[in-house]
C-alpha cells in the first residue's frame, strides 16, 4: 500500500478557476481537500469532485491568496 500524500494543489486560484491538480493520480475515493487549512465538506459547497488522473474541481472557485491543499493516497 502507497503511504497517504499531502501537497498544495496547481492551479489559479482567482475566483473563478474550479480545476486544480494533484502531482500523482490518486486513488478513487481517497482526496480530501483542505482550503486556507479547513477541511472541505464533499457534499456541500466547498466540495470538490474527483475527476481522474490527477484533476480535481472545486464546487465554489477559490478566491485570489485561497490555499487549496490535497490529502490522498496514490494510485
Amino acid at each position: 500500500m502507497k503511504c497517504p500524500k499531502i501537497e498544495t494543489l496547481t492551479g489559479i486560484a482567482n475566483g473563478t478557476n474550479t480545476l486544480f491538480k494533484t502531482s500523482s493520480s490518486y486513488r478513487p475515493g481517497s482526496v480530501q481537500v483542505f482550503r486556507n487549512g479547513l477541511l472541505g465538506e464533499r457534499e456541500l459547497v466547498d466540495g470538490w469532485t474527483e475527476l481522474g488522473f490527477k484533476r480535481i474541481r472545486m464546487d465554489e472557485p477559490p478566491q485570489a491568496g485561497d490555499v487549496l491543499q490535497a490529502y490522498y493516497i496514490p494510485a
